[in-house]
């Protein structure tokens, strides 16, 4: 009878050994060591898209003031654009005359990522191609805006680094 209380009592142990204990704790370290910097790019590319979107928002305004008023909006509030700063977005500004477009400053601090901090993210109105397949050229005032072109510029106007446009959206490498 001393045996099978010895048996019974085997059977009902729980509970997991050392060994598949740092097992598990290995896999969990592994993914973690995946994870967290995918998240990490995950989240500075959000803050850019912040940027991004809040270009996008002006886009129709700009449009508007363009097609009824036959001149390029020049101040943020004329096209009724959100220029209030975020933690994410320093400024945004709109420009008229011959270089029009809609130009977003990216805050030069933290939460920012560091490869984008103080870049501007510039939307710029296209109008109609001369011919198919040719470049189109930048839209001209009181003319039709076809298309916007996004990119990015350094701070200082140059091109920015590689590290800068993986942050950035598709649409504006």
């Amino acid at each position: 009878m001393n045996t099978l209380t010895t048996f019974k009592r085997a059977k009902d142990t729980q509970g997991f050994t050392l060994i598949e204990l740092m097992i598990a704790i290995a896999i969990v370290g592994v993914l973690a060591t995946i994870a967290i910097p995918q998240f990490t790019d995950y989240l500075g590319r959000a803050r850019v898209s912040e940027a991004v979107n809040l270009a996008q928002g002006c886009k129709t305004g700009f449009v508007e003031f363009n097609a009824t008023r036959g001149v390029f909006p020049t101040t943020a509030a004329m096209a009724g654009c959100n220029n209030t700063p975020t933690e994410n977005v320093a400024s945004l500004a709109v420009a008229g005359g011959t270089t029009p477009g809609i130009t977003v400053a990216l805050a030069a601090a933290a939460p920012v990522p560091p490869a984008v901090r103080g870049h501007n993210i510039i939307l710029e109105p296209l109008g109609v191609p001369a011919s198919a397949g040719a470049a189109p050229p930048l839209a001209t005032a009181g003319g039709v805006i076809a298309n916007w072109r996004c990119r990015v510029t350094t701070g200082t106007g140059t091109a920015p680094a590689q590290a800068a446009l993986n942050m950035v959206p598709a649409s504006c490498r």
